[in-house]
């Protein structure tokens, strides 16, 4: 962090001070730039503003609508998020009715609907299972350091069907592979550090593989993550 400090004299003028601002900010700017570190595979979930129609509307609860048809072309799908217990903030207990709804006969017609809590109603679009579809990812809670997790529900576009991964909500911040079929994530907490998954059927395995970074300008965290993603890879074959 870098902290500006002005002593005010009687001989700083207001043109030299604002030229000296400029300066110390420029150079902190550079100081920051420096120091930024590149991460191998950037371990977070591709926001996608743009692909979805949000209308929220708020009375004595909550609720979300999104119109999911610039993500699933012709399909006709909504998703509604309806909070039913806005005093609970217990994430164990469920606070919010999610439910996933096709048009038909000019009707939305539920076709699942699931029982969550959900600390915000955001939802992403993003496939982890690679079958060039996106899956609906709904946010459940986030920590003290703002690590996000969510519940995940694989789509099935040729049978109109959601398929819900048990246990994905414990992985914080995940993020998706395609290249290798895995997940993995980056926790911020006391010791930053990174562990590695897979959907197996409607459930996750956890490779129990975590490497830590500590911040260091010697490539440690790179290394390490390379190794990581080695063992697992091989161990496969």
């Amino acid at each position: 962090m870098c902290r500006l400090l002005v002593i005010f004299t009687k001989y700083v003028t207001p043109m030299r001070f604002y030229l000296l601002t400029l300066i110390i900010l420029a150079s902190c700017k550079n100081g920051n730039d420096s120091n930024q570190k590149t991460v191998v595979e950037s371990p977070q979930i591709v926001h996608s503003p743009d692909t979805a129609k949000v209308d929220t509307f708020k009375g004595n609860s909550e609720t979300t609508e999104i119109i999911c048809d610039t993500v699933y072309k012709n399909k006709g799908y909504k998703i509604t998020l309806r909070r039913f217990n806005e005093d609970n903030q217990d994430e164990t207990v469920p606070n919010s009715l999610f439910v996933f709804s096709k048009l038909t006969n000019g009707k939305y017609l539920p076709v699942y609907t699931d029982s969550i809590f959900n600390r915000v109603q955001d939802v992403q679009f993003a496939d982890f299972n690679n079958d060039k579809v996106r899956d609906i990812l709904v946010q459940n809670f986030s920590d003290v350091r703002s690590n996000w997790t969510y519940f995940l529900y694989l789509v099935d576009t040729l049978h109109n069907k959601l398929k819900k991964v048990k246990g994905f909500e414990v992985i914080k911040n995940p993020h998706y592979l395609p290249q290798y079929n895995l997940i993995d994530n980056y926790v911020m907490s006391g010791h930053i550090w990174t562990g590695f998954y897979k959907i197996q059927g409607d459930s996750v395995k956890d490779f129990e593989i975590v490497i830590y970074d500590e911040q260091k300008d010697d490539d440690s965290y790179e290394r390490a993550y390379k190794k990581a993603l080695k063992s697992i890879l091989t161990a496969r074959h």
